[in-house]
């Protein structure tokens, strides 16, 4: 049966076809790509998780270290957002408009695997995140060089290419301990004095503004995500 173009059924059916095409442009056009350092994925894909329950919004995650995520961005990575584990990086890519950076969280530091005394033990293998390109690893290396854990100069020290696998190095066995983010250690890892090492402020830097951009940002900065991000093993910023 043939249906002339001005049947009702035919003007319904173009109807539901635009209306579908809206609501995909729509969703994509929603969708945003943020760049994060591996110490917070896990922490910003359970945010995410309550930001798309509330929203539908999907929010698309690459992660690498801080150092890693920034030569990307540089080279045009099309992210949205980047959260970093330090300052100087959005700072870096903001070329001086503070407008486009802020503070979302404040690392901390934590020995898997041993003590603090063990520190001192160059039998006990130690993985750290790459001090090159990592703000944790950074960290590590001035808790180790500390003049009380020189005993332990030349233990073995694995360089991982980020905070996420030095704790995979340590928790497949490859290493005696590690030095961690706070929110990627085990229950059980002894925290580290925050005055052994500078502090880790971390940054986000907003690469593509928008107004989906904005919402979500928004979002991030609420008391509820702030709740998350403390409970995760952060402290607010100051």
């Amino acid at each position: 049966m043939n249906l002339r173009l001005s049947s009702p059924l035919h003007r319904a059916a173009v109807h539901a076809v635009l209306a579908l095409l809206l609501i995909c442009s729509s969703a994509a056009a929603e969708t945003l790509r943020v760049a994060v350092a591996a110490n917070f994925k896990p922490t910003l894909e359970n945010i995410n998780r309550h930001y798309r329950a509330q929203t539908g919004i999907v929010v698309l995650l690459s992660s690498a270290s801080t150092g890693v995520l920034t030569t990307q961005l540089q080279h045009g990575a099309p992210f949205d957002i980047f959260f970093a584990a330090d300052a100087q990086q959005p700072a870096l890519l903001a070329t001086g408009n503070k407008s486009r950076t802020f503070c979302y969280a404040v690392g901390k530091l934590a020995l898997a695997g041993g003590s603090i005394d063990d520190l001192a033990d160059a039998s006990r293998s130690l993985a750290i995140a790459n001090p090159v390109t990592a703000p944790y690893g950074r960290a590590a290396l001035e808790v180790v060089s500390r003049k009380a854990f020189s005993a332990a100069s030349k233990r073995k020290l694995v360089r991982a290419n980020n905070a996420a696998q030095a704790y995979q190095f340590w928790y497949s066995g490859a290493v005696d301990l590690a030095l961690l983010p706070r929110a990627l250690a085990p229950d059980d890892a002894v925290a580290i004095p925050v005055q052994w090492h500078a502090p880790i402020e971390q940054h986000a830097y907003i690469a593509r503004p928008s107004p989906a951009v904005t919402r979500y940002l928004n979002w991030v900065r609420s008391d509820t995500v702030r709740s998350l991000i403390i409970e995760a093993g952060y402290e607010s910023c100051p």
